[in-house]
């Protein structure tokens, strides 16, 4: 992933609605948590940039926090996953067990 870009939040509500979903109360998994986090902060592109950066941030934060980490193969780069979500390639069951297969307590 590249760095750098222009700054700003483009809509506060769109953010707080990304981040409140994976506190819903139908995401009880770490799994469902990561990828309600990944797919609603990536999808409502609530900064004027960064959305996908900040969204995988925000999901290694959760994950650790949680007492976890992700084992993920040095030949799977993220930045596919994130893109993959981005553009639609990727629904939500699939991208919650993709975080299923790879998370692992600390």
């Amino acid at each position: 992933m590249t760095y750098g870009g222009r700054d700003g939040v483009a809509s506060l509500h769109l953010i707080e609605s990304a981040l409140a979903r994976a506190y819903s109360g139908y995401h009880r998994s770490i799994a469902r948590k990561a990828a309600a986090t990944l797919h609603s902060l990536v999808g409502n592109h609530g900064f004027v940039d960064g959305n996908k950066r900040t969204a995988w941030l925000l999901v290694e934060i959760l994950i650790d926090r949680s007492g976890y980490f992700l084992n993920i193969p040095d030949d799977e780069p993220i930045d596919d996953l994130v893109v993959a979500v981005a553009t639609g390639q990727i629904d939500f069951d699939a991208l919650t067990l993709w975080f299923k297969d790879r998370l692992v307590r600390q």
